[in-house]
């Protein structure tokens, strides 16, 4: 490394130190890369870096990543910089340090357009007598080429050196972009006519070297922008939690790095602002959480309860909280990561087409020479329009956006109304399901059962047998272990074995116990409730009654999926009399009751064995299974966390309403998907001829690579979702 490069990491590195525990092991780091465009980009930055962190998420469409870097390996510094001299334009998101985020690039992005179209109208006003038969003095006529000249030459420079140098380092580094066919274009345009200009006599293309310059810095800025707007939620998310917090610390507050907070420490988070980390807050406060949950709706936290990093604090007061975890442990966080992992995984229709893209630029080289010898028999300007056309007009960018802008689209308008993607590939399976699976408890119907009738047997109290149940359900998050969280006595069962769709079992006071759904018949039994059964090595010592209010989503939802297409089935581990109340309630024509995890899984392979595509929807433990299995599943945000990562949708908005919009989305994703794959290869396929056979001029080539892959986000744009209530 030259002493240069050392300077500038020596400064990263102070910028940096204050901003992370060089104790702690490396965590991951989120960035905006403003400097990757296309597939083969992507290709170039994992060979760049990839063998040298330890784990690296990369989001094409929002051009952004998360890196980890590797224990003994290179700083975070060092791959900033190496990310900038390769042309990445790497800004760290959350950090407000001007070394870090580089934000000149976006002024300087700016000037270079406005330099661009002004420079590039300057030229064609001086090129005007060649537009027209009449040819003015031959002395006004040498000043107007030197004034073409004198203009052009810097407005390629300077506007035009994103492409040159971007071409230039890829050459450097053995492989083809887009930025190598427009330099080359912008260089041989630029070269001819300086030598015309020198000589006197030939035609000039210094107007249409300005005008690619123009056109693209203008074209690349809008896809930009609506890039982001695809995007806006993970970027968000990246940006949502403040880079600095006020821990209190005795009888003082100061001001620390959100990084450098730890578990148990106290923040004081004033009205209006965001919550740096998790925590629990110790007093009663109102938070707008629709960061996380597209809820817009004020939601209430009591003193004791758990806030969520990224929240903003709406009431008129200071609270104060008490801190969970570390930044890169906290919901939203977790949230972020979820959606990079969506953004990561590729469905086979779009490895295809990154394929087709990494040979396209290679193709258009070859392709351009071709036209150019069969243009030459037509004289060397014939040849040399021919091959700037072709360089300019190809567009593989809009092959390798057309699938990955459609999924982003999707998955971050989903994120708002509170469906998080976490592996976006299966939203192209979610258009094709025919088939719903529906667990009862937590799913359809709400998440908190109610314990309405204890019945005691063998002379024990109700105190005693409730004392013995919540013991086994401490620390567990199963609806019907939140049932017993109001009477936990604080001690903890031991030995605990969770059997999913059994039940639960452990040592209380020495003594063996088990609770699990009822087997046998109760005096007195109530159908509408839910029945369980507490029995030790002796038998039965307990039964418990609970309910569990249907969701009122649900008869909606049920009638959605219903005008949709999809057959609905509920499948639940209860007994039959609830199941059977439910489904009457909600209008399902199948259940089936007293399902075990393994039921469930067979009742799914039945239905794909017979060709079906069946998303599943559930929220514990013994959902996990075919969830997993299922072609689209869906956990609800309060079941377990096993069944949260088998699950390819996470309903954050604790609402069952996303379930049919999230199919009505994925439907539109596979219409735009097709859309745009048949608009890059129509579009391709359609100029490329025209620019060989020299019926394309040059100034429009440039102009229909530049909407390419305009026209190809914008239709990602265009999904249409209801206005959040």
């Amino acid at each position: 490394m030259n002493a240069e490069g050392a300077a500038q990491v020596a400064a990263l590195e102070a910028s940096l130190a204050t901003d992370r525990d060089k104790s702690a092991p490396p965590s991951a780091v989120h960035l905006a890369l403003d400097g990757v465009h296309c597939a083969r980009c992507e290709n170039r930055l994992r060979d760049l870096i990839g063998g040298r962190i330890a784990t690296l998420e990369l989001d094409l469409v929002s051009r952004t990543a998360a890196l980890t870097p590797r224990a003994g390996g290179p700083s975070l510094a060092q791959l900033l910089l190496e990310l900038k001299n390769a042309g990445f334009e790497p800004r760290v998101l959350g950090e407000d340090d001007p070394v870090v985020t580089m934000r000149p690039a976006r002024r300087r992005d700016m000037a270079r357009i406005g330099v661009a179209i002004i420079g590039a109208m300057q030229v064609m006003m001086f090129a005007w007598p060649s537009y027209f038969d009449g040819v003015p003095d031959p002395t006004i006529a040498s000043l107007m080429r030197w004034a073409q000249f004198a203009v052009a030459i810097p407005v390629v420079a300077y506007a035009g050196w994103p492409f040159l140098a971007g071409a230039a380092r890829t050459l450097r580094a053995r492989t083809l972009t887009m930025d190598v066919p427009v330099a080359l274009s912008l260089v041989m345009a630029t070269a001819v006519s300086a030598w015309r200009t020198f000589d006197g006599s030939g035609p000039l293309y210094f107007d249409t070297a300005t005008m690619f310059v123009a056109l693209l810095l203008t074209g690349r800025h809008f896809e930009s922008a609506t890039r982001a707007q695809a995007t806006q939620r993970l970027r968000q998310l990246a940006e949502g939690p403040p880079a600095t917090a006020r821990r209190i610390e005795g009888d003082e507050i100061c001001i620390v790095k959100t990084l450098l907070l730890s578990p148990g420490d106290r923040v004081s988070v004033a009205p209006g602002e965001a919550l740096p980390v998790d925590g629990q807050v110790e007093q009663p406060a109102e938070f707008d959480e629709s960061l996380l949950t597209g809820e817009s709706r004020p939601v209430t936290r009591a003193r004791g309860d758990t806030a969520f990093a990224g929240s903003l604090n709406v009431g008129a007061s200071p609270i104060v909280l008490r801190t969970l975890a570390g930044v890169g442990r906290t919901r939203s966080s977790e949230i972020l990561h979820l959606l990079r992992r969506a953004a990561a995984r590729k469905p086979a229709v779009q490895q295809r087409a990154d394929q087709v893209a990494g040979w396209f630029t290679l193709a258009v080289l070859v392709l351009a020479a071709a036209g150019a010898a069969l243009a030459a028999r037509s004289g060397a300007d014939a040849a040399l329009s021919v091959a700037l056309a072709v360089l300019v007009a190809s567009c593989p960018c809009a092959l390798s956006l057309a699938v990955p802008a459609c999924l982003a689209a999707a998955t971050s308008r989903l994120a708002a109304h509170g469906v998080l993607v976490t592996r976006a590939d299966r939203l192209l399976k979610l258009a094709q399901a025919d088939t719903a699976l529906l667990d009862k408890t937590g799913t359809l119907t709400h998440a908190r059962l109610h314990l309405d009738r204890i019945d005691p047997l063998r002379g024990a109290t109700a105190q005693q047998v409730l004392r013995i149940a919540s013991s086994l359900e401490s620390g567990l998050r199963h609806p019907i272990a939140l049932a017993f969280f109001a009477a936990a006595s604080g001690s903890a069962a031991t030995q605990v074995r969770v059997e999913a769709g059994r039940g639960v079992e452990g040592f209380v006071d020495g003594r063996r116990y088990r609770i699990g759904p009822a087997t046998e018949r109760i005096a007195g039994q109530d159908d509408a409730l839910t029945w369980i059964t507490l029995s030790d090595e002796q038998g039965s010592l307990a039964h418990f009654g609970l309910s569990a209010p249907v969701r009122d989503e649900a008869f909606e939802t049920i009638d959605r999926l219903d005008r949709l297409g999809l057959r609905v089935e509920l499948l639940t581990g209860d007994t039959t009399a609830p199941a059977r109340r439910i489904a009457s309630a909600l209008r399902i024509p199948k259940f089936a009751a007293g399902q075990t995890p393994e039921d469930k899984l067979a009742r799914l392979r039945a239905l794909q064995a017979q060709g079906g595509v069946v998303l599943c929807v559930g929220d514990g433990l013994n959902d996990a299974p075919f969830l997993a299995a299922a072609d689209a599943s869906f956990a609800m945000p309060g079941g377990s966390a096993v069944a949260q990562a088998r699950a390819d949708f996470v309903l954050v908005s604790d609402r069952l309403d996303g379930l049919p919009l999230a199919i009505d989305v994925a439907r539109q994703v596979r219409k735009r998907i097709r859309q745009n794959l048949a608009w890059a290869a129509l579009y391709n396929l359609s100029v490329l001829p025209l620019a060989m056979v020299g019926w394309l001029p040059p100034w429009l080539a440039a102009a229909g690579m530049s909407l390419s892959s305009l026209v190809v986000v914008a239709n990602a744009m265009r999904l249409r979702l209801p206005e959040k209530k």
